[in-house]
């Protein structure tokens, strides 16, 4: 039976929903990432849609898994001007080399959940097994309950497909 690590970034609240229900489906460990700095106060925001627009890697700490234990890691975050969430960029950038198989996910309020899946899928530098977007809407609507469940067979269907050797797919961002 393969071994599912979902890895997760939630500043709202709104992905580690979608994070636990994927892994309450899978049977799947899971991983939430913290920042080491915690994000508040009246310019959080501004501040971490700058970083994700420049890219940027902040520390975030000590993880309590090892990917290289996983047959596939699901990656989900929320997206940020149309970027990934930044702790999960250092996150990939740390442990890109020792993932096998990659599913991803995003929340989000706006637009950019397409730019930022395949941002997430070439610094891993795998083909993900499935992707999955969920809007503010599906949230609000419990929509996000039936898209998720897809996206967890997705994973199991690809899963089943692959005979294990990483997807060469995307090029490192």
């Amino acid at each position: 039976m393969p071994r599912y690590l979902v890895v997760y970034y939630s500043w709202t609240g709104n992905t580690g929903k979608v994070a636990r229900l994927i892994a309450e489906r899978l049977s799947a460990d899971v991983e939430h990432i913290q920042d080491i700095q915690p994000r508040g106060g009246p310019f959080a925001f501004p501040a971490a849609l700058t970083a994700s627009l420049l890219k940027r890697s902040p520390p975030i700490r000590p993880l309590t898994k090892s990917v290289a234990d996983y047959d596939v890691v699901i990656l989900g975050c929320p997206v940020w001007a149309s970027n990934m969430a930044t702790p999960m960029r250092t996150y990939i950038a740390r442990e890109n080399t020792r993932i096998k198989k990659a599913a991803v996910f995003c929340t989000l309020g706006g637009s950019g959940g397409k730019a930022t899946l395949h941002q997430m899928a070439a610094l891993c530098g795998r083909t993900p097994l499935a992707e999955l977007i969920v809007n503010q809407p599906a949230m609000a609507s419990d929509g996000w309950r039936d898209l998720t469940e897809t996206f967890a067979r997705k994973v199991e269907a690809g899963q089943a497909l692959k005979n294990g050797a990483p997807s060469p797919g995307f090029a490192a961002a």
